[in-house]
């Protein structure tokens, strides 16, 4: 089960934004430290090599804290956490803070890629990331992933209601100040934007500038998240109006969606497919499971390229392509290592921290009563609120979570709140905030909200980008505002800097799914460019092609994805290999197909690049 702001894998979540860098996982190689332990502040810490970046050294450690810091009787925890310092020791700027998005992961194994994303900067500061209680390793909350909620709540027995964002940030404070680093730059990702403003809000005089990147609002949001429709009906509709071809005659994505809803609103289809796991499924194409594909595109840009044609291909009676997308989405493979994503602790922090249909003070009877009013008073002032999805559809789409909390305990010695500013005004602290311009889940209008609760603010929107932008960033765009931004708040925030914004590449949406292909090398390309696809959203490294054969990948630094009588299309078989490097977005590709050899290059990150492939005489 996961909550608002959880994406589905944290491996698509890192390629969605941008794809992953092969130094990203890999990292590179650093000096060994002369000592193999060293105080900073006064914490003891080891070097490790869970983060390495050139010229840095890694120290990771653990502070003991308190379950409550108001009652000792519950005992405390680890709080781990690692520290990237410059080989030199010297450090004469603001450390940062990396805060990891959710709820559930946490930071440190995200470290790299706030390396990556700051590695200019780090000959002088210091990089901070940390696991918040119940993620990572310190003390990950072990619910079954299938469990109820309330089996959840009571596996975690007196320690229910101590998972909140607030107590996070307390946790963050003590660290910081047992660290000795003084006032420090944040950046928070996605639900990490959450925590950095609960942080900043309360502890003012630790933070020199905040970074939100994919900004969930802390104040000022309802529980109904009443932005998300028109961002998804903005997003689908970019996307087609810029792609060639895509969108004529009345076929433009929201056109189709309500086509397609229509008919299965009626009559629901059902079709095997297959899903992300490397296994064939049947499953049922209806208004909540296309609720869920359409609003979980956001992590990645595989359904924006797809969903299209994919509805297209339905209305004429190829239910495949359609279907595969909601294997994908409804499939996943088995669940994530609680040390790697928690989802416990997602239903944790939602149930003392999110915003209610219900009050989280009333027994569930009364909570069911008001759930029930709240969605009755909606559908009647408010009918559209998802189109062009209906309400009921959208809640039973496993997008829509307000119902999650209803079973959750009611908390008397820490009850829910929402963890705004103890005076009710945000601190006059340097502001930057991203957003992506095909986000549902954080959505620009909510990074406009974010924006205006600080004094000094500038909220960049990075065009046909999807959650989170700096994070992985292939474009060096957010990425380079970031790091411009730490470097001098007040010019950034002047309105110099971001001009790439707008001319990061779009995405190019898939025209048609046929069933048959004619042109033998547009077939290869196009396969290629469909197994690339199914490399984004697969759990693992293997699964299978639309309609037969099957793919493996390997490597990181480029990707290599063996295709084994791959079949996008029903007369055409491709087996051979496809190169990509999700640094350069270069892609090559050596494949048989009819008994002739075809070969192809193209960089997928120029804008209307599309696959070029020819035989080889």
């Amino acid at each position: 089960m996961g909550g608002r702001l959880t994406t589905w894998i944290l491996a698509i979540a890192l390629l969605a934004t941008g794809m992953l860098s092969a130094s990203a996982v890999t990292g590179k190689a650093q000096a060994r430290p002369a000592v193999s332990t060293k105080v900073i502040g006064s914490v003891t810490v080891r070097s490790c090599d869970v983060v390495t970046s050139p010229g840095s050294l890694t120290w990771c450690g653990t502070v003991k804290r308190p379950w409550d810091p108001r009652d000792g009787s519950l005992g405390s925890f680890d709080l781990a956490f690692a520290v990237v310092l410059p080989i030199s020791g010297k450090v004469s700027k603001p450390a940062v803070v990396g805060l990891e998005g959710g709820p559930g992961y946490g930071s440190t194994a995200s470290g790299q890629l706030y390396v990556e994303m700051l590695q200019p900067l780090l000959a002088d500061r210091a990089l901070l990331v940390v696991d918040q209680r119940g993620t990572g390793k310190s003390s990950p909350v072990a619910c079954d992933p299938d469990a109820s909620v309330s089996a959840c709540a009571k596996s975690l027995g007196d320690r229910f209601d101590l998972y909140g964002t607030e107590l996070v940030a307390e946790d963050l404070g003590a660290l910081i100040s047992d660290l000795n680093l003084g006032v420090v730059d944040v950046y928070g990702d996605s639900y990490g934007t959450f925590v950095a403003q609960v942080f900043a809000s309360h502890h003012p005089e630790l933070v020199h500038s905040l970074v939100l990147d994919g900004a969930y609002p802390v104040t000022g949001e309802s529980a109904w998240y009443p932005t998300q429709g028109a961002a998804l009906r903005n997003a689908y509709t970019v996307v087609c109006e810029r792609t060639n071809g895509c969108g004529k005659d009345s076929t433009g994505t929201i056109a189709l969606l309500n086509r397609v809803l229509f008919k299965v609103r009626a009559n629901p289809i059902s079709v095997v497919a297959p899903g992300a796991d490397n296994r064939m499924h049947l499953v049922r194409i209806s208004p909540s499971t296309l609720a869920g594909v359409a609003f979980g595109g956001t992590y990645g840009p595989t359904t924006y390229r797809e969903f299209n044609a994919a509805l297209l291909a339905s209305l004429g009676g190829d239910h495949l392509p359609l279907g595969r997308l909601v294997a994908e989405y409804s499939y996943q493979g088995d669940a994530e290592p609680v040390s790697v994503y928690s989802s416990g602790l997602n239903i944790a922090v939602s149930c003392h921290d999110y915003p209610q249909l219900f009050d989280m003070s009333e027994p569930k009877a009364v909570r069911k009563e008001q759930y029930a009013g709240s969605v009755a008073a909606q559908k009647s002032i408010g009918p559209n609120l998802y189109g062009p999805f209906k309400i009921a559809e959208y809640l039973n789409s496993g997008i829509g979570e307000q119902s999650l909390c209803m079973p959750w305990p009611i908390a008397t010695r820490n009850p829910w709140k929402l963890p705004g500013p103890p005076d009710g005004r945000y601190p006059d602290i340097p502001t930057l905030v991203l957003s992506g311009e095909l986000d549902t889940i954080t959505t620009v209008a909510e990074g406009d909200l974010v924006a205006a609760q600080f004094a000094r603010s500038r909220h960049v929107t990075m065009a046909n980008s999807t959650h989170v932008t700096a994070m992985g960033d292939v474009n060096n765009c957010a990425s380079q505002l970031v790091r411009d931004f730490l470097i001098d708040q007040n010019v950034v925030l002047s309105g110099t800097g971001g001009e790439c914004a707008r001319d990061i590449p779009p995405i190019a949406a898939v025209i048609e799914y046929p069933k048959r292909i004619t042109k033998v090398s547009h077939g290869v390309g196009q396969t290629a460019m469909d197994a690339i696809d199914r490399y984004l959203q697969a759990a693992g490294y293997k699964g299978l092609g639309l309609r037969g054969g099957s793919w493996s990948a390997s490597g990181w630094g480029p990707v290599v994805i063996e295709l084994s009588g791959y079949q996008l299309y029903q007369n055409l078989a491709v087996t051979g290999r496809v190169r990509v490097d999700f640094e350069t977005g270069a892609v090559e590709v050596r494949a048989k197909a009819r008994g002739r050899t075809f070969e192809g290059h193209w960089n997928s990150f120029q804008g209307g690049a599309g696959a070029h492939v020819q035989e080889l005489r």
